[in-house]
């Protein structure tokens, strides 16, 4: 495998080609999974497309600067809590997290000094542009910027270890949706209509079920080190129960919030997550995770947070690409509109039943 080729694999799957001797830069992007990223750019654009969609406003260097911001910051949030995870003695070359790919502290990719450096410049960034925005568009940016901080510290177990009591959930939901989401429609139009978030939030929803299917994969490592994730305290039963409600609830809350608020029959896009949520619901969460993966399913062994993963892509895909759709079709772009609904429509399908097809180990 050539160099490009192993740096795509690193950021598709969030580990180093098998079998292959690959550089530092590879190993780094798989070790800083890189590759949950799109969960953070379908966050700030959804925010930014809403805010076009609603009041025409949209500023691509604000935009641009938002999403290096918020990029970012969840690369540092994963660097952070990998670190204290490793230096609380939680992650182990036996734990689950060692096992799916390579841990940036644990196979000395990244050194102490070096998050130091990360930290700083990255929260010097943050920093700013929080404060600016405070300044030139609305006081509350700084605060949301200190609520982000603040899950980001107690999730790595800073000062209040959320993830053992089961609220990291939770916590994911508030940051991809009011913080991210919120925060760039805050950034780009001066205000935020309470009604807004229901439009953003079946996505922070689907961001949250990523969580939980990882912690469902983590299952057995958690539950014996005492670490009280929700899937450890619901059950694992009743996690894959929770699992395929959530799954099949976000499409149908994002389709009734944006008929809600448009009035348009193009609203009926938002439904087609669908699709892939009941593929998963049959092939993955309604059975137990197999003893070794199918043909083709090559980010063993995540079962359950790849299939989530899936759920939030289709949610976070569709909801962008609906946004756009409904903005061109208000401004009278009939044969464009007609256009990408085509290829929203045939590009979900086929997902869905390449999905079905990898995920058969009966």
């Amino acid at each position: 495998m050539g160099r490009l080729s192993a740096l795509w694999y690193s950021f598709r799957k969030c580990r180093v080609p098998p079998g292959d001797s690959v550089d530092g830069v590879t190993r780094l992007i798989a070790a800083s999974r890189l590759c949950v990223i799109p969960m953070t750019f379908y966050s700030v654009s959804i925010g930014a497309g809403l805010a076009w969609l609603l009041e025409g406003k949209f500023r691509l260097t604000l935009y641009s600067a938002l999403l290096v911001a918020f990029v970012l910051t969840h690369l540092l949030d994963n660097l952070v809590n990998d670190y204290y995870d490793y230096k609380s003695g939680l992650d182990e070359p036996s734990y689950f997290r060692s096992l799916y790919g390579p841990h940036p502290f644990i196979d000395g990719i990244v050194s102490r000094s070096e998050l130091k450096i990360t930290v700083l410049v990255i929260g010097v960034y943050d920093a700013l542009l929080a404060a600016y925005l405070g300044v030139r568009v609305s006081p509350l940016i700084p605060v949301l910027a200190v609520v982000g901080a603040a899950v980001i510290a107690s999730y790595a177990g800073l000062f209040f270890d959320a993830k053992r009591y089961g609220l990291g959930e939770v916590l994911v939901a508030i940051v991809w949706g009011p913080v991210i989401a919120g925060g760039t429609y805050l950034a780009l139009t001066g205000h935020h209509p309470p009604l807004v978030a229901i439009l953003y939030l079946p996505y922070a929803a689907a961001v949250s079920l990523v969580l939980i299917g990882k912690h469902m994969d983590k299952y057995v490592h958690d539950k014996s080190k005492g670490i009280g994730t929700l899937p450890v305290r619901l059950g694992l039963e009743n996690s894959k129960k929770l699992a395929i409600t959530l799954s099949l609830l976000i499409p149908v809350t994002s389709f009734l919030a944006f008929y809600y608020t448009t009035r348009s029959l193009l609203s009926v896009l938002l439904l087609l997550p669908l699709l892939t949520a009941s593929t998963v619901s049959y092939t993955v969460f309604s059975k137990d995770k197999p003893e070794k993966p199918p043909k083709n399913w090559d980010v063993w062994p995540l079962w359950y947070v790849a299939a989530s993963y899936a759920v939030m892509d289709s949610v976070g895909r569709t909801t962008l690409l609906s946004i756009i759709i409904l903005g061109l079709y208000m401004k009278g772009a009939s044969i464009v509109t007609l256009a990408l609904v085509g290829i929203i429509t045939a590009w979900e399908i086929f997902s869905a039943s390449l999905l079905y097809r990898i995920t058969q180990y009966n």
